[in-house]
């Protein structure tokens, strides 16, 4: 078995995989993009992480599901009373991971502050991959847009 240190987590972010592109969330989609995504990246440890209250978004039969996904181990839930909720739960994982040495890549559609973003891409036929090359490190990002105004409209007639 490899050495875990320096080994890259990817944080999944179940809601964003869940309600990707969708009027309400699939519990199906988040297992089959959470499947594409292991399998594109073998040597990566992945972590996926939802919010509680997905639960109660999802149809009636796919609320078992989850729960037995929980018991499995396979969704963690961000505790009650997270500091800055899921999103402050995944930060929190993240530095952990990184202060042992890991690389952090997160697949979210809100920014974490010094966690790279990779862009999450779903083709014609329904496979899940992320793009590396254009990840955003949402600090990094921050501060470069922070000094540009954005463009004035022309007042019309």
């Amino acid at each position: 078995m490899p050495d875990p240190v320096g080994q890259t987590l990817l944080l999944l972010d179940a809601d964003t995989l869940a309600g990707w592109r969708r009027p309400a969330p699939s519990l199906a989609q988040l297992h089959h993009a959470v499947l594409h995504l292991e399998r594109n990246r073998p040597g990566d440890q992945v972590a996926v992480i939802a919010d509680p209250a997905l639960k109660w978004n999802l149809v009636g039969e796919e609320q078992g599901r989850f729960e037995a996904d929980i018991v499995a181990r396979l969704i963690t839930c961000a505790p009650a009373g997270a500091i800055d909720g899921t999103h402050g739960f995944i930060l929190a994982v993240a530095d952990r991971a990184k202060a042992q040495g890991h690389t952090v890549l997160a697949v979210s559609d809100r920014a974490l502050p010094g966690v790279p973003l990779a862009r999450l891409r779903c083709d014609d036929i329904g496979r899940w991959t992320i793009e590396e090359a254009g990840t955003v490190d949402a600090a990094r990002a921050k501060q470069a847009g922070a000094g540009k105004r954005a463009p004035r409209r022309r007042r019309s007639g």
